[in-house]
């Protein structure tokens, strides 16, 4: 590296750290224990997370001095891409850090706080404050921010800046669609050498949403798979590829007895909303759709509201292990997603677990004994030894048990923030569109296309 690229002198510290570093390239890690390489990732997370701090205050110190021009380059821009090598978007973001060096995220990410996707969202949300908002109440929402993000993963704390942004300008989401429908975009390219197409996409929730719901139907593994006596090795972009292929060639089949069932997206969303057609109501894949948009697509499809109509039998005993369709539906409606603490997996890719005894144990397949757990979470309980017991006063409704003797049952995660589930049979129930209907409906279409 030339002294032009930063070689010469530095401080004492950052040489001590370099030696320090320049020791640790050098281990050998194939025999370290889980919790030591677990360790180290958690050590060297706060170091990334300090370092963009420390770097963030000499470039502003370095802008303010001119030092860009000073060492003959035309631009701080510049300085960074010529200079050191970074790529444009790199610089952007160098730059963009200095400009908040002195701010309280920044201050919290040289504290070790916050991850650089927790200050992405939160700069996100201040940036998409009102004009009229001022620096007081900017600075609030800043601090509420970042007492979220000190325990909650990023998708957490998105949901979390959305609640507020909500609360703060009520409107913002009506006001947003002129906008929202300026940037929606689709674009593909021609053929390249190699007979590849390269295309990009700005979606708006109603795609966001069906495309998740393509990818839910058709891009599992194992999904449109020839060879069933392999296993699938087809990456999650492959096969997401292949179910879009598959979606666009039964939409332009025109052939309703090969298209099957209308798209069944699940959203959820209170009377409130739909009486005031204001706000978002949040699918069963996690997107967030506005009330118009799911007006909009269930148009010309059956509605079905009535998630706890009495007549339906969600207490099944032992008569099955395996919830019905129903269950299923009054799960998402009570619970969203996957109950565990830590996870945000959505409804779409979680299972119904039994939450107070398993099934092999004389468990009940009864709503109020079930729960939503993703893939990963469920396979916790069989293969670590976590357990899980329905608990009404829990904000998740069901608590989660660490195993014993772990760092965990000494740690055990904390609840996830925001209002408790509705119990199940609880929500309000309308006297039309019945889910006898839709059963009706489906089975009618079914045998038509028989």
């Amino acid at each position: 590296m030339s002294e032009t690229r930063g070689s010469v002198a530095c401080g004492a510290e950052l040489t001590s750290i370099l030696g320090a570093l320049e020791d640790h390239l050098r281990r050998d890690w194939e025999e370290a224990s889980a919790a030591q390489l677990h360790a180290e990732l958690t050590a060297l997370e706060q170091v990334q997370r300090r370092i963009r701090a420390t770097q963030a205050r000499v470039l502003a110190a370095a802008r303010e001095a001119g030092t860009g021009r000073e060492m003959g380059f035309v631009s701080d821009r510049q300085m960074l891409t010529g200079g050191l090598g970074l790529s444009p978007g790199e610089a952007r973001q160098r730059l963009d850090d200095a400009a908040i060096s002195d701010t309280p995220r920044m201050r919290a990410s040289a504290e070790g706080k916050v991850s650089a996707g927790h200050l992405r969202i939160i700069g996100a949300a201040l940036d998409a404050l009102p004009d009229e908002v001022d620096d007081e109440v900017r600075a609030t929402v800043e601090t509420q921010l970042l007492e979220a993000a000190e325990h909650a993963t990023t998708r957490r704390l998105q949901e979390h800046a959305r609640r507020i942004l909500d609360a703060l300008d009520p409107g913002r989401v009506e006001r947003g669609a002129e906008e929202r429908a300026r940037r929606r975009s689709v674009t593909a390219g021609g053929q390249g050498l190699d007979l590849m197409a390269r295309a990009s996409m700005t979606m708006d929730p109603q795609l966001a949403a069906l495309m998740r719901e393509v990818h839910a139907r058709w891009a599992q593994p194992g999904r449109l798979w020839g060879d069933p006596d392999t296993p699938d090795s087809r990456t999650d972009g492959q096969r997401m590829h292949d179910a879009l292929v598959h979606a666009l060639h039964l939409a332009l089949s025109a052939d309703e007895s090969r298209s099957g069932a209308p798209a069944s997206i699940v959203i959820r969303m209170d009377l409130d909303q739909l009486a005031t057609l204001a706000g978002c109501g949040e699918t069963d894949g996690g997107i967030h759709v506005t009330v118009e948009q799911a007006l909009d697509m269930a148009r010309g499809n059956h509605w079905f509201l009535a998630l706890t109509d009495q007549e339906k039998n969600l207490r099944l005993f032992r008569t099955r292990r395996t919830a019905s369709y129903y269950q299923r539906l009054a799960l998402f409606a009570t619970y969203g997603g996957c109950t565990h603490p830590d996870c945000d997996q959505d409804a779409r890719h979680s299972e119904v677990h039994h939450a107070d005894s398993p099934w092999s144990a004389g468990g009940l397949t009864n709503i109020d004994e079930l729960a939503l757990a993703s893939r990963d979470c469920h396979a916790m309980i069989h293969d670590t030894g976590w357990s899980t017991v329905p608990d009404p006063t829990a904000p998740q409704g069901v608590k989660w048990i660490p195993p014993r003797g772990t760092p965990r049952s000494a740690d055990p995660p904390p609840p996830k923030p925001g209002p408790p589930p509705l119990l199940p049979l609880e929500a309000p129930v309308l006297p039309f569109a019945l889910l006898a209907d839709l059963e009706r409906a489906l089975a009618a279409r079914r045998d038509a296309a028989a």
